[in-house]
């Protein structure tokens, strides 16, 4: 979760009993405990504004999106596969092409798939993993945020196309770049939640798969209405915003685990009933310990907006959170070795043993956790390029992979 690149980098912490939270008497191997729940308010985009603009272009299903692929996921390098899970070993991986594994100007972060969307697993006839990607300071456009969505028919062949996510206007004549870090995603209908900006008021953007445009310029390194037509960047789909929520509290801080918090990853739970998504924050200061939010679904897909559940975890650097069954997974990153899974509840905490005894067996710099309730498989992905990792003289590199959820931790 590079809130900014340098942060990141500056951590140099081993990972949960290798290193307590710093000065904080908190260990990772702390129980969650109760905290005060945080609400959010939801800001609709003007029903007429995405009319306008479903008018204006080729309105495409997601089905149409993924069977339209750029191109194809690979094999991991044995750099690659070094950033995987020690315990438990991840079932199924799979890796980027070299473009996408090397760029500095984007950086994968939350992930979803369509068995959160349906029940039956799939959207349509397709199996779909949504893979969320910020831009970076090196794009230029930081905080900008595409999909990279991944179609998963045939594992042994899995390829992808992206897309941009965007803002119509008041009105529905051009649209902007939606800002968000893509910490985390979650799927659930036609509705795809993402986390946002820190130290802002939005909380999570929320789009549709009702809404996914194919642009008319292709050529224009620009976004919206242009001479040519509408943009996104060269790229030949952008999905809208159909609305976001706002914090109830206000500004988040993203240096206070007192204050308003800032969500850095989420996850669809479809074991409560209603289904629910829980969110959680990330604080490079290892004396902050990080908050769990539920929110229950309502009508239409979409959230009521009260929280039903808040905790805090003693476990630092949270880069991923999920819930099944009323345990909490929440996945903890390192800038120097593997990260740690860990399990909570309010009973307990645990995390998968490896080596010599240590808890650091989970992927290097890991980030967000989803749920494939159809397959029974946890999906993650790794963050850190190729360049990244030879910079800091690490041995590691972006992958996608599944672990069974049976195999974490109890």
């Amino acid at each position: 979760m590079r809130i900014r690149k340098v942060f990141l980098l500056a951590l140099a912490v081993a990972a949960g009993a290798l290193a307590l939270p710093g000065t904080a008497s908190a260990a990772y191997s702390d129980p969650l405990t109760t905290t005060a729940k945080q609400n959010l308010v939801w800001h609709a985009t003007p029903a007429a504004a995405l009319t306008a603009l479903d008018n204006a272009l080729p309105n495409v299903s997601l089905n149409t999106v993924v069977n339209d692929p750029s191109y194809d996921m690979t094999g991991c390098t044995s750099a690659e596969k070094a950033a995987l899970p020690k315990a438990p070993v991840a079932t199924k991986s799979m890796c980027w092409d070299a473009d996408r594994a090397g760029t500095t100007t984007w950086s994968p972060q939350g992930i979803t798939t369509s068995g959160d969307a349906d029940d039956d697993g799939k959207w349509g006839d397709d199996r779909i993993i949504l893979s969320g990607w910020h831009g970076t300071d090196a794009l230029g456009r930081y905080n900008d945020a595409r999909i990279q969505a991944i179609n998963y028919n045939d594992p042994a062949s899995p390829s992808y196309r992206m897309f941009y996510l965007a803002v119509p206007n008041s009105t529905g004549s051009s649209f902007s770049a939606a800002q968000a870090h893509m910490g985390g995603m979650a799927w659930y209908g036609d509705k795809i939640y993402v986390t946002a900006e820190g130290s802002t008021s939005t909380a999570i953007r929320v789009f549709s798969t009702k809404h996914i445009l194919q642009m008319t310029d292709t050529t224009s390194n620009a976004i919206g209405k242009t001479s040519g037509g509408y943009a996104a960047y060269t790229y030949k789909y952008a999905m809208m915003q159909i609305g976001y929520y706002t914090y109830a509290g206000g500004t988040c801080s993203m240096s206070s685990d007192t204050g308003v918090p800032c969500f850095s990853s989420m996850s669809l739970d479809r074991s409560t009933s209603p289904a629910s998504i829980v969110t959680t924050e990330y604080f490079s200061d290892q004396s902050l310990h990080g908050r769990l939010y539920r929110y229950p679904t309502g009508t239409d897909y979409l959230l009521t907006g009260t929280a039903s559940e808040a905790f805090r975890s003693s476990v630092g650097n949270m880069q991923g959170v999920l819930s099944n069954n009323g345990k909490w997974y929440v996945a903890h990153s390192s800038a120097t070795v593997n990260g740690q899974l860990w399990t909570q509840t309010t009973a307990k905490s645990s995390s998968a043993t490896c080596g010599t005894g240590t808890t650091a067996c989970w992927a290097v710099h890991p980030e967000a956790l989803t749920y494939d309730w159809s397959t029974g498989l946890v999906w993650s992905q790794s963050e850190w390029s190729t360049a990244d990792c030879t910079a800091k003289d690490q041995v590691c590199g972006r992958a996608v992979f599944a672990v069974p959820l049976s195999s974490l931790a109890s």
